[in-house]
């Protein structure tokens, strides 16, 4: 019994995540999920398909859909290319961002990026656009929206779309993240006659809109103070830019971009600078690509943009020589497509750090989180050492489960990270890794007051308790429920259980989350 006992909690250890997270998910129907978001109210925010946003207790994973774009557009068959060989127009609900002053003030604002039709029926024209949804917290609903940018960039790939919402020296801004819009020439056969029509030829362009990270104040107006006035262009020179993040400790921005074949990118965002795309990429004074020393060496800045110069990459994935094959699966990028600042000694081994998921499962990659750690001042990136490498990383073992990462949130107390996924698993879903001792001793009073006998057990499990609890589930070290348990129940048969330690998580009356441990023999 003492062996069993034991193999089983090294197999938790193990397979949790590196000794540090309990993995579960939650029983949340999703439909291509792109953003989620951690509110102050307590909620996790998601934004889906068809121009929705769901709001979604993140004890339990009840759903609400609490806003649905009315001219949601899915783009039309007439906006086919006959060269491409991947002919739909762009469309879909990206980026949502939360109101610096979320809660606050009553009403209070979201923000969602979605494709509408800019044409009509006869000539349909797709589109992106930023909408301001009117949330009134008092009655927990939508009451107005309105659109405040709109004629977006749009093309057949590389549609960026994040967005984040910072307030920096006291005033609030909206950055939204626009891919070059081009397919990569090198990808297939070319969708564009002749090649100079490539959208992705005009992102060194400032009054272009793809290929940037525009600037918008909240109402959609353009900052006084932005590179060039009237012009919502910050920076330029981005190829895919799937993730912005905000260290609001040294008040940087970061974005997260997909790289062509080689060098995915995180970038210190610097207001009005170049980050390379589409003549060059990664770091700099280290390049793979034949001529580009000699162009960041002869780069002539903007006239119209003070201070203009070419920025390299603070992060780059897969600096090497560009692989001769087609096949993206054996490219060493890693498509990462979203982020975020962590700065809490919770978990010490993440703070101050980047923490970025991946979408792609390849010969040598996969989707899982990658945790960046950066030196104090933020704006370069920790050393790395056998003893710590840099980057980390996590959940790799659980890819099948988990599907391709398209965004993370964090809990207030630092302790549990949301995962959301489009595509590569069985659904659409929210992952949850809580750590380990958090979920063990959240509630350790309350979760004291439970006992279950006994433990381990090889047949039957009485609970004993006198918390009132609505619910619990039996949850294995995959984070996989095995059964949900109504309260009623007080006796539990664990005869089609395996070997091993499972978790009840119990939820409380009051809505908290409380875990006991048990061991099936």
């Amino acid at each position: 019994m003492k062996n069993t006992f034991l193999v089983a909690f090294m197999l938790l250890c193990t397979i949790a995540g590196a000794q540090t997270f309990i993995r579960s998910e939650l029983p949340t129907p999703l439909s291509t999920p792109w953003e989620i978001q951690y509110g102050p109210d307590g909620f996790l925010w998601i934004s889906e398909s068809g121009g929705r946003i769901s709001r979604v207790d993140p004890l339990n994973g009840n759903k609400t859909v609490v806003y649905t774009a009315a001219d949601y557009y899915g783009g039309s068959p007439l906006e086919q290319s006959p060269l491409c060989f991947q002919p739909n127009i762009g469309s879909g609900t990206h980026g949502l961002a939360l109101d610096p002053d979320f809660g606050i003030s009553n009403p209070t604002y979201l923000y969602l990026v979605h494709s509408y039709n800019h044409g009509d029926t006869i000539t349909p024209y797709t589109r992106f656009k930023i909408a301001r949804i009117t949330w009134d917290p008092a009655i927990q609903q939508v009451i107005g929206d309105t659109t405040i940018v709109d004629s977006l960039a749009n093309g057949f790939d590389h549609f960026g779309g994040r967005l984040l919402a910072v307030k920096r020296n006291g005033q609030n801004y909206l950055f939204y993240s626009a891919g070059d819009n081009g397919i990569s020439e090198t990808n297939g056969p070319t969708c564009y006659n002749p090649q100079t029509n490539n959208p992705n030829n005009f992102v060194q362009d400032p009054f272009a809109l793809n290929g940037k990270i525009h600037r918008f104040n909240m109402d959609g107006s353009i900052p006084f103070d932005n590179p060039i006035p009237g012009n919502s262009f910050y920076t330029r020179g981005h190829r895919n830019p799937q993730g912005l993040a905000y260290n609001p400790q040294e008040d940087l921005l970061y974005d997260i971009e997909h790289g062509d074949r080689t060098d995915d990118e995180i970038n210190v965002l610097y207001a009005g600078m170049n980050y390379g795309w589409k003549t060059v990429r990664g770091y700099h004074g280290d390049n793979n690509i034949p001529g580009e020393d000699s162009i960041i060496a002869n780069y002539t800045p903007h006239p119209l943009i003070a201070n203009d110069s070419l920025v390299p990459a603070l992060f780059s994935w897969c600096d090497t020589i560009p692989p001769t094959l087609l096949s993206p699966p054996t490219w060493c990028t890693v498509a990462p497509s979203d982020g975020l600042f962590y700065k809490s000694n919770i978990i010490p081994e993440f703070n101050n750090s980047l923490l970025v998921v991946t979408l792609k499962d390849g010969n040598v990659t996969d989707q899982q989180m990658y945790c960046v750690r950066l030196n104090p001042d933020g704006k370069s990136v920790a050393p790395s050492t056998l003893q710590q490498p840099n980057p980390t990383t996590y959940f790799a073992a659980d890819q099948s489960l988990n599907g391709r990462l398209r965004d993370i949130a964090i809990s207030p107390d630092s302790t549990t990270i949301y995962l959301v996924n489009n595509g590569g698993a069985n659904a659409d879903k929210i992952t949850v890794y809580t750590l380990l001792n958090a979920a063990l001793n959240n509630g350790s009073n309350l979760a004291n007051a439970i006992t279950l006998l006994p433990n381990p057990t090889i047949d039957d499990l009485t609970i004993r308790t006198d918390l009132n609890w609505t619910s619990a589930e039996v949850i294995d070290i995959n984070g996989r429920i095995c059964r949900s348990i109504p309260s009623s129940e007080k006796k539990i048969s664990t005869l089609e259980l395996e070997s091993g330690v499972y978790f009840l998580r119990f939820i409380l009356d009051q809505q908290q989350a409380v875990f006991k441990k048990f061991v099936k023999l």
